[in-house]
């Protein structure tokens, strides 16, 4: 039997949840409804997993970007939220939907009637969010704040009471800018220095199990700095053939990409060849 869902309880009200393939998204329960932020690879029912956790009270469905990591489980819901710049995020899934299914089908992470939300389900109803845009839920609310770079709509999700910022993918320790819709890296650094200024203690990331807080953001902003004079190395994703870029591995003491202290930047396009020396 294939696990679908690692369900970690973070505190009263606030759920971190994980799929197969180790995207997270984080559910924060109010009083009169919830909240769930980003929806990972849609492998799995996971409005069934919520409203195991919840019950019946009606789940708001807010989405941070458009790239199907974090939209894919939306399918399982009726309508999300979604960020007004980032609405193709449907069709991105109907792009690479087959490619997220192929490879987790082949890392043995899934079967093959393990249920898909962008196979087996419709597209939910979009209603559009932005910037400043408060969300009620009872004795919990959730402001949107823009938060560009990773893509260009990218938003996060402010919780006072909680003193988080659920940030999705605009700041990351491998902080991916290649994609067409993703911004240069001054205005991911204006982003970080925004972080910087809310009111916050912490931000949860889609990636990492790990509470980062404002003491990380300065190795953000040396790996941007480091990046905009590095020449770096080609980088082509594992599985989506047209996602590529050129990768910084930015000095921050550690080789472990699978450390919240790895620090790396990947831009856009692909450095110029290496010349062999002859011998």
């Amino acid at each position: 039997m294939v696990r679908l869902f690692a369900i970690e309880e973070m505190g009263p009200g606030l759920w971190r949840i994980g799929d197969p393939l180790g995207d997270l998204c984080y559910l924060v329960e109010g009083e009169r409804e919830a909240a769930l932020i980003d929806t990972m690879a849609g492998f799995g029912d996971l409005a069934a997993c919520v409203r195991g956790l919840v019950g019946a009270k009606p789940v708001r469905v807010l989405l941070t970007h458009r790239h199907l990591d974090h939209t894919s489980g939306a399918y399982w819901f009726d309508e999300a939220w979604v960020p007004a710049g980032e609405t193709s995020c449907w069709d991105s899934c109907d792009t690479y939907g087959e490619f997220m299914w192929q490879h987790a089908q082949e890392m043995g992470t899934v079967v093959s009637e393990t249920p898909y939300g962008p196979r087996d389900r419709t597209r939910p109803a979009t209603r559009l969010v932005g910037e400043g845009d408060v969300f009620d839920l009872g004795g919990y609310t959730l402001e949107a704040v823009a938060l560009p770079g990773h893509t260009d709509g990218s938003l996060g999700y402010v919780c006072p009471e909680l003193r988080t910022l659920f940030s999705g993918d605009a700041v990351t320790p491998i902080a991916c800018l290649c994609f067409p819709e993703s911004l240069p890296l001054f205005t991911w650094k204006e982003t970080i220095e925004k972080i910087r200024r809310l009111s916050i203690d912490r931000f949860l990331t889609g990636h990492h199990r790990h509470d980062f807080t404002k003491d990380d953001l300065d190795g953000f902003l040396a790996a941007a700095d480091f990046a905009a004079d590095d020449r770096g190395y080609a980088w082509h994703h594992g599985f989506i053939p047209d996602w590529e870029g050129t990768l910084h591995f930015a000095p921050n003491g550690t080789d472990d990409v699978d450390s919240p202290d790895f620090r790396a930047v990947i831009t856009p396009g692909l450095p110029v060849p290496r010349k062999r020396c002859r011998a």
